[in-house]
Parts: C-alpha cells; sequence; structure tokens
C-alpha cells in the first residue's frame, strides 16, 4: 500500500513538473466612449494571447473585429472581456457595433499586429 501511494506521489509530481507553463497572456485596458476608444491603436505581437477589458463610460457601445469573428457589447460602467490569440501580422481595424449616436460611424480604431522579433 505504500508503494502505490509513493508511485502515485510521484505519478503526481512529475505531471506538475512537466506540465506546460500557462501561457502569457496580454492584458490591455480599453475605454469606449461618445464616438473614441481609448486606446484607438493597440499594438501586439503575432501568436500572443490577448485579453481586451472594456469599459463603456457613457452609455451602451460595441466592439466588432471582423477578421477575428469578434463582435460584442460593451455595458456603461462594466467590463467586458475578449480574449483571442493574435493572427498573422497586419493592421485590423476595429469598431463601435452598438449604434450611439450621429458620430458612430467615425468610432475606430487599429489593432496592429507585428511579428514576433527573435534575440
Amino acid at each position: 500500500m505504500k508503494r502505490i501511494a509513493i508511485a502515485l506521489t510521484s505519478l503526481f509530481l512529475a505531471a506538475v513538473l512537466v506540465a506546460p507553463a500557462e501561457e502569457a497572456v496580454q492584458e490591455i485596458r480599453v475605454s469606449a466612449k461618445k464616438y473614441e476608444f481609448t486606446p484607438s491603436e493597440i499594438r501586439v505581437q503575432t501568436g500572443q494571447k490577448v485579453r481586451l477589458i472594456l469599459t463603456g463610460q457613457d452609455r451602451t457601445h460595441g466592439i466588432e473585429i471582423k477578421e477575428l469573428k469578434i463582435k460584442e457589447k460593451i455595458f456603461k460602467g462594466k467590463e467586458t472581456v475578449v480574449e483571442f490569440v493574435a493572427p498573422a501580422p497586419g493592421t485590423y481595424e476595429f469598431k463601435c457595433a452598438s449604434f450611439c449616436g450621429f458620430g458612430h460611424g467615425r468610432m475606430k480604431g487599429r489593432l496592429i499586429v507585428e511579428p514576433v522579433v527573435q534575440p
């Protein structure tokens, strides 16, 4: 019985030590208010796991990044979390996805995905 306990403990420790470390997540806080996102330009690296934490400042807004198939509402005073892995290098437009007034069409930003630089 003691040998079984030792063997199980050894297997457990081996699994913990060999398990890959949790991938780092780049968190970016974004506020949405009357016709603007802050920041309006977001830079990430290809393959990076990204977590956008979005908050509406004045009313309900939304975020849409068509190429990533992201479309979420952003409610006033509440956090909306959007996670994705940065795609191929390039510039991707994001825009408000919930009509918020006459300047709605100008409420845009850019997600700039840069290639990974090897040291």
